[in-house]
């Protein structure tokens, strides 16, 4: 991995997780071999189906839009160290108002049951807190017991349930 190459990343003992910017994205979606060759990384986080892809796309645009604030919406990659592997990505979904904001992340199915989740979002909770995040939300589908048990364990509270269920994350209560 060439985290030289990054502007910007957040480490955990097993993960690097680092922006999309609009120019390393640029070349993700135009040239993903020349991206994986700059960042000594491999490529296998989520499906780069149809909908990724058209999504990547549009989220370059935006970050063209609001380079002062990207960090709140770009998506960031999530890298396995043992093997510079790209295993998911974690992103907040908007600017923070009255500082609160929504987290979403995924990740390939292959590297479920590791852990792998549950310490980047402890990662990346703490690296919101530093730009003035104080809540984060996430909503789950009822039947993804996965991704509720990692925000469960990432100090996450229950809220409400309409067609999904939607969770917590203050910074300044203790969920744990």
């Amino acid at each position: 991995m060439n985290k030289s190459n990054m502007q910007l990343f957040i480490e955990t003992d097993r993960l690097v997780m680092f922006p999309y910017t609009e120019e390393n994205l640029h070349l993700f979606n135009t040239d993903l071999s020349a991206f994986e060759r700059e960042y000594g990384v491999v490529y296998r986080g989520e499906e780069l189906d149809r909908l990724l892809s058209e999504y990547l796309i549009k989220l370059e645009a935006e970050i063209a839009a609001d380079r002062k604030n990207y960090l709140f919406f770009t998506e960031f990659l999530i890298v396995l160290k043992e093997n510079d592997r790209v295993i998911g990505s974690i992103d907040y979904k908007y600017v923070p108002r009255d500082g609160v904001t929504e987290v979403g992340y995924g990740m390939n199915p292959e590297y479920e049951g590791h852990g792998y989740m549950t310490e980047a979002l402890t990662a990346f909770l703490r690296f919101g807190n530093g730009l003035g995040i104080k809540k984060v939300r996430a909503d789950t589908l009822p039947d993804n017991r996965k991704s509720q048990n990692v925000l469960l364990r990432c100090g996450f509270r229950f809220l409400y349930e309409d067609q999904n269920l939607w969770w917590e994350y203050d910074k300044d209560i203790k969920n744990k």
